[in-house]
């Protein structure tokens, strides 16, 4: 445990013993999660827009946000090398695939965009553990813009499969968060464990990457070349946006 750990837990405050920061993040950021829900309903009809955007985000927190986190933790845990890309590798193919299934035994045709949604609130319990354990305004900040972004391809993508529910997963997301920063302070997971978690999640949004590019190809072929040079902007500005929402985190 550092200083800056101590320091915050002195500074604790409140029936949960959170630091007044930390409370304050935590509706930031299920306000930044619901604005980001709302842009999509706000404009239901730009889907050409938003599920890029949507693939953008998800690439920018796998591959620039869980990838180097997991990597750092094995490294300081001191296990094997394989565990990421075969965590990786469960998260695109096996947990998808197991999704399907599940979906195909209770009478569903698919079970495309559960798996990327589960991901996403998972991911958004361990920024709420990040919360705790620095809860200073740029990393409120960055986690508010890092919400809203979730919070938009979350919408984007499960409105576009058609799926209903979409409020319940917005709870959840807005929740998780919460739920992850009460785990930080009741559970200690053993070493590794949130090396191969933040793989596995970092694949499961990988696949929910490309399916948000196979889905765009599907329901909004570009007719004219305008059409894919404005899903690329999209795609483009989602992702450096999140990425820099990360570095600010970092």
């Amino acid at each position: 445990m550092n200083g800056r750990t101590v320091a915050v837990m002195d500074l604790a405050v409140g029936p949960l013993g959170f630091a007044p920061g930390a409370y304050a993040g935590l509706v930031l950021i299920a306000l930044g999660t619901l604005a980001g829900a709302w842009s999509v309903r706000r404009w239901p009809h730009r889907g050409e827009v938003l599920l890029p955007a949507a693939g953008g985000v998800l690439l920018a927190l796998a591959v620039f946000d869980l990838l180097p986190h997991a990597l750092g933790e094995v490294q300081t845990s001191g296990m094997p090398a394989w565990t990421v890309p075969a965590g990786i590798a469960a998260g695109y193919v096996v947990v998808p695939a197991c999704g399907a299934l599940l979906c195909r035994m209770g009478g569903r045709k698919q079970g495309h965009g559960l798996g990327t949604a589960t991901a996403l609130v998972l991911h958004r319990a361990v920024e709420g553990m990040t919360l705790i354990l620095l809860p200073s305004m740029p990393v409120i900040t960055a986690l508010v813009v890092h919400a809203a972004a979730e919070g938009l391809a979350l919408t984007a993508l499960l409105e576009a499969r058609g799926r209903r529910r979409i409020s319940l997963w917005l709870a959840l997301a807005c929740l998780s968060p919460l739920l992850g920063s009460l785990a930080t302070q009741a559970v200690s997971l053993p070493d590794g464990a949130h090396a191969l978690l933040m793989a596995v999640v970092a694949g499961v949004l990988l696949r929910g990457a490309t399916g948000a590019a196979v889905l765009l190809h599907e329901r909004y072929p570009a007719a004219h070349a305008w059409h894919g040079r404005l899903a690329l902007m999209a795609m483009g500005s989602a992702l450096a946006i999140t990425v820099a929402a990360v570095v600010m985190l970092h």
